[in-house]
């Protein structure tokens, strides 16, 4: 077999695998976390073998659910909010696995990991006194990134430089 057959057969191969699995959970005592988590183990392992990053994706945002599906199984998340926290790990998971093979420029599941992960902490915590707290002192995040800013936006000028000159250091010691 050649790079290019064994591309066309991974669907297929893909696809007999989670049918024993789903076939496997009618007949055995299989939990949802469980057959979520196969599934997802059948997306890494086919990832790990080929690099192909659209397998990374199924396999790490199932990963995330079964997290959150077994905790949820097991008592500790009657609500469901854990099993959204879940879903938001998967797709941090996605970023990091990315970032830890070279590939950081793929950021994009940071943005549904953060929202999923404040939907999910707005839920969990709502109601308590945390929930209170963050409702009341909210806009302290907003004076902190604005402090960051001012000071990176002083550390990065010149000392010299007065904005609006044209003429850089180099050209006003005369190393031109």
């Amino acid at each position: 077999m050649n790079a290019s057959s064994d591309r066309q057969a991974l669907p297929g191969i893909i696809l007999v695998v989670i049918g024993f699995v789903l076939l496997a959970a009618q007949w055995f005592e299989i939990t949802g976390a469980g057959v979520l988590a196969a599934i997802a183990a059948v997306f890494l392992a086919t990832y790990a073998v080929s690099r192909t990053y659209g397998l990374l994706i199924p396999g790490m945002i199932l990963v995330g659910l079964a997290a959150g599906v077994g905790l949820q199984e097991a008592g500790y998340d009657p609500r469901g909010e854990l099993v959204v926290i879940g879903l938001a790990g998967g797709f941090f998971g996605i970023f990091i696995v990315s970032v830890l093979t070279g590939h950081p420029d793929r950021w994009w599941p940071l943005i549904p990991g953060s929202i999923l992960s404040a939907v999910g902490s707005e839920q969990l915590v709502r109601g308590t006194v945390v929930a209170d707290a963050i409702a009341r002192y909210w806009p302290v995040v907003l004076v902190i990134a604005g402090v960051a800013i001012l000071m990176t936006s002083m550390r990065t000028r010149s000392p010299g430089s007065h904005g609006g000159s044209g003429t850089t250091s180099l050209q006003r010691s005369g190393q031109t």
